[in-house]
């Protein structure tokens, strides 16, 4: 990847590439999609008729072919809604729970057969009679109806897995390939010896990130269709009895259907990569508009198919921004990887082809997406980022025996107080005993019980620490840091602030206002303007 956000916080980065993530396909027999296609493939074959009955041979000798393969390599066959049932993704998810632990990484592998009903647009035949020849005969028409589907998961030697091929049984046997090119990668780097870790679905850790990038544009469309023919040889046939084969009409033209395209930067520390996400969400929430999204997409503003949607993805925040069915999203996705995605779906509106040969064209056209989404993203000042964690003071944490420890409660008075108490220089250098802060905030405290309970929430956060062997207490450079921060904030930002909104403006009834009022005025003003760009009022 080579943009401007990269380039901004490349000393907060690990590494970054881009990819191909899910890949579906769809093959298609064309000349099957009109009735005089079908009449003329019956035909071809030998058959007068056109009816119901004709149309069923093949799709019994389809269901043999399969059947006979599943018994020779001992395939389970399994029916869905007795297994499991369920939608969006569950099929894989249970092949994945279920079998995928038990393949040879390095040889194809099928790890079971799912058969489904779906409805499809197919054919049918009705008998009519002839008004002028009082003679039946049978006129095709489309139609709608279920349909059984056949899911075949495997492992593939070159693509990785799992991959599935789902072929439909009847006419015009519409079939459908997905697989997922981490998988790809995640095997060629095995079979490079090179160490990597993965979670979630990306690598987070390897040791050669060049090559991780140059298996990733290894990926193309004739790669692809190759090991999409070698299974579609193996399954797609009709059964003639001593033997199985496939009439030369029926062959499938492949097409892209979805393509997700996937730029991940991974970030050397978590709490980083948390901080600067979240001031994403805040500037860019509304960088969804028509304009601004068409011109990720290098396309003319199409203000009726533009629209912005936030959501939870693995409980993480999620935002997404379509553009005529298209789509680029980003998300947090492991605390340490931001993940940009532009998922295709209208290769057209885009400029692109859809047959599968034309795939790389889909990968230059995701980046390109990518990289300008990333260069609005890296408007963001770094002085605005928190790289320690931001809820570990204002929620419970585990101390050193794994017990919660609540956060300091700045409401309370002698809390303040005993962080303005520890402000002072002598504590930082020489340390401090809990009776001298006893005899220094004796109006907040009855006894050293107390002030060490409250202790105890500082020291949980390294903001003090104690002495080894000793009832000696200091402030750390870290703690000396936060206590500044919070007192100012407190007294100089907070209070004022909170005080302006609830009162009338006093400075115009003032003759000689003073500096600190006008700065106030601007903070005030300052603040209304985020709240109103950001749509909160």
């Amino acid at each position: 990847m080579n943009n401007n956000f990269i380039a901004q916080f490349s000393k907060n980065i690990k590494f970054s590439y881009t990819s191909f993530d899910r890949i579906i396909l769809r093959g298609y027999i064309l000349d099957l999609f009109y009735e005089a296609g079908v009449a003329s493939f019956l035909k071809s074959m030998g058959f007068v008729k056109r009816s119901n009955g004709v149309m069923r041979i093949f799709t019994d000798q389809l269901n043999s072919h399969i059947s006979k393969q599943a018994n020779k390599f001992d395939i389970p066959i399994l029916w869905w809604p007795s297994v499991h049932g369920g939608k969006n993704g569950a099929k894989l998810e249970y092949v994945q729970k279920k079998f995928a632990s038990k393949y040879n990484r390095f040889k194809n592998h099928v790890f079971c057969i799912i058969t489904d009903k779906e409805p499809v647009f197919t054919f049918a035949s009705r008998e009519l009679t002839s008004n002028k020849t009082n003679k039946t005969f049978h006129r095709l028409y489309k139609c709608k109806k279920p349909v059984k589907h056949y899911y075949i998961y495997f492992f593939d030697a070159v693509l990785g897995g799992p991959c599935y091929l789902k072929i439909s049984s009847y006419i015009p046997f519409p079939c459908e390939f997905y697989f997922n090119a981490h998988n790809y990668i995640k095997l060629h780097l095995d079979k490079r010896g090179i160490s990597y870790r993965t979670k979630d679905n990306a690598f987070v850790q390897v040791s050669e990130p060049d090559t991780l990038q140059k298996l990733a544009q290894q990926i193309h469309g004739r790669l692809i269709l190759n090991r999409i023919n070698y299974w579609m040889n193996r399954f797609f046939k009709f059964d003639k009895g001593k033997y199985s084969t496939r009439p030369k009409p029926l062959q499938h033209q492949w097409y892209a259907s979805q393509v997700e395209i996937c730029s991940n930067t991974i970030f050397k520390s978590p709490r980083f990569c948390t901080s600067l996400f979240e001031r994403i969400l805040d500037k860019f929430s509304r960088f969804g508009l028509p304009d601004s999204i068409a011109k990720v997409f290098s396309r003319r503003p199409g203000r009726s198919n533009s629209r912005t949607s936030w959501r939870l993805y693995d409980n993480n925040a999620c935002i997404k921004h379509w553009f005529r069915g298209n789509s680029v999203k980003q998300y947090n996705k492991t605390g340490y990887l931001i993940r940009t995605e532009t998922t295709i779906n209208n290769p057209k509106s885009l400029g692109l082809k859809k047959p599968v040969l034309y795939l790389q064209a889909y990968l230059w056209k995701g980046l390109d997406a990518n990289n300008k989404f990333l260069n609005c993203c890296a408007d963001v000042d770094l002085s605005s980022l928190c790289e320690v964690e931001p809820h570990m003071f204002s929620k419970p944490v585990l101390d050193h025996l794994n017990h919660k420890v609540p956060a300091p409660d700045l409401r309370k008075d002698r809390q303040l107080a005993l962080i303005k108490e520890l402000l002072k220089t002598k504590y930082s250098s020489f340390g401090f005993k809990t009776s001298e802060l006893k005899n220094a905030l004796s109006n907040y405290f009855r006894n050293s019980s107390q002030i060490r309970y409250e202790l105890k929430k500082l020291i949980s956060r390294k903001i003090v620490k104690k002495a080894k062997g000793k009832s000696f207490y200091t402030v750390t450079k870290f703690g000396w840091k936060w206590l500044w921060a919070t007192i100012c904030a407190n007294d100089f930002f907070k209070n004022p602030i909170i005080s302006r909104c609830f009162k009338k403006d006093l400075e115009h009834s003032a003759s000689q206002p003073s500096n600190i009022e006008k700065s106030y005025l601007l903070i005030h003003q300052g603040l209304t303007l985020i709240t109103q760009e950001l749509a909160m009022i």
